[in-house]
């Protein structure tokens, strides 16, 4: 039996967003539940896949505010 948890992971549940990382300055989308500050133009925590290792991204532009995963044991 696998133990793997059947909550969604990083990336998958909050508001889809155009964000930019502060430390290479790529654009890309991301999705995550935990913005820091207002949620049109605050920043979070994310993987840069460019940069290898966990960024902050400055939120540019809300693209979808719907939540996939809610309700699945996340909080």
């Amino acid at each position: 039996m696998s133990s793997r948890s059947t909550s969604p992971g990083a990336g998958h549940v909050g508001p889809l967003v155009s964000a930019r990382c502060t430390s290479c300055e790529k654009i890309s989308e991301k999705r995550t539940a935990r913005i820091v500050g207002e949620t049109s133009s605050g920043s979070f925590r994310h993987v840069c896949h460019t940069c290898r290792t966990a960024t902050w991204w400055n939120v540019l532009r809300i693209i979808d505010e719907n939540h996939p995963g809610a309700g699945r044991g996340s909080t």
